[in-house]
């Protein structure tokens, strides 16, 4: 092959490829990434059979896109963009993959639950509860960050009070600190409901046999301040102490 037959074969396959370069880009620059902040929310039904049996490997593969939606492709979306409803959805899906993992409920309290639009925690604190329904004895502690969620962050206390309520139900054998159990008696002191905030704290009292000095400290300091009932319930508080309590 002569040199001008090399350089002719050259330019030819240059022409070519810039050819199919330029067609390629003429059929797909219509293309666009999909830039959905909360993809969709498939069925049960779909992902189980798509996982072959194996939950957990869907489990960890969805929770990693839910912790890192809408921050793909250089971008970086704030909260209060995010569709709360399709969030909620994805929650309920990964606790049917596994009800025992930490990590959604950890991302939806505190993470999610800082949106810039504060109605949006609703769908957070539902989903807390829901999760916490499943297995109270062990998930109490997302009911607490329900309550915390409802009170400081939706401003809503009537639901922070009813799922206050919900965590103090929770079995007395379980041990958790009494500060959750007292949930209740927080909310209606901050509703101005003090002769109900006082009779939670004297039902703990009664019904529960071990305190540590730092708990009855702060139950006395609760009733004493913040309650104003300096000489009823501190006999009561004193009265137990003389029973072992």
């Amino acid at each position: 092959m002569t040199l001008k037959s090399k350089k002719n074969l050259q330019y030819f396959s240059l022409i070519l490829v810039l050819s199919l370069q330029i067609t390629f880009w003429f059929k797909t620059n219509h293309i666009k990434p999909d830039m959905t902040i909360v993809p969709d929310v498939p069925s049960l039904n779909t992902v189980k059979l798509l996982s072959l049996g194996d939950n957990q490997f869907y489990f960890r593969n969805f929770a990693f896109k839910i912790q890192n939606a809408g921050d793909s492709w250089g971008r970086f979306t704030a909260l209060k963009d995010y569709n709360y409803e399709k969030l909620q959805g994805w929650f309920y899906l990964l606790d049917e993959l596994d009800a025992k993992s930490n990590f959604v409920p950890s991302l939806a309290s505190y993470y999610y639950s800082q949106t810039q639009n504060p109605q949006d925690t609703i769908y957070i604190v539902e989903y807390l509860r829901a999760h916490a329904k499943r297995n109270p004895r062990e998930k109490w502690w997302w009911l607490a960050q329900a309550v915390y969620i409802a009170n400081h962050k939706l401003k809503d206390k009537d639901l922070a009070l009813a799922v206050a309520y919900e965590l103090a139900a929770t079995p007395k054998d379980v041990k958790m600190p009494y500060w959750a159990r007292q949930m209740p008696a927080f909310i209606h002191e901050q509703r101005g409901e003090k002769t109900a905030a006082k009779e939670i704290i004297l039902d703990i009292l009664n019904n529960f046999a071990e305190f540590t000095p730092g708990e009855l400290n702060f139950m006395e300091y609760f009733i004493r301040d913040r309650l104003n009932d300096k000489e009823l319930r501190l006999e009561i508080i004193n009265e137990l102490r003389k029973n072992g309590k």
